[in-house]
């Protein structure tokens, strides 16, 4: 590991928060405004670069990383980078991986889901 991530406060940061997306079929005033300009989806990173920036985060000191959005589950591929970050978990490196969704996409499962 690195030296760790340090705030201006002098504290450890240890929790990282990464939007996935910026697309939602929600419109909740405190997320979006009412003449909400989305990103090109060529502007986002890729899942890989995704992947990349999280495991570099994690490398520094990083312990929780919560996945957001928008709606997360919107973005194509978003099953398969979580079972990427798996590993992380597995090793000891990442103590917790949580997504924050409004589950409006799900079929039983999330994994089950078929996402645009």
């Amino acid at each position: 590991m690195n030296a760790p991530l340090i705030d201006p406060f002098a504290r450890a940061i240890n929790y990282l928060r990464v939007s996935v997306t910026d697309r939602c079929d929600f419109r909740c005033v405190y997320c979006m405004s009412e003449n909400m300009t989305f990103l090109p989806k060529k502007e986002l990173l890729t899942l890989e670069e995704l992947d990349r920036m999280c495991s570099t985060f994690i490398g520094l000191g990083v312990e929780k990383l919560r996945i957001t959005g928008g709606e997360p589950l919107v973005r194509k591929g978003i099953m398969a980078f979580f079972d990427g970050m798996t590993r992380h978990l597995e090793s000891g490196t990442l103590r917790e991986l949580t997504l924050t969704t409004c589950l409006l996409y799900t079929s039983p499962s999330p994994r089950d889901a078929t996402l645009s």
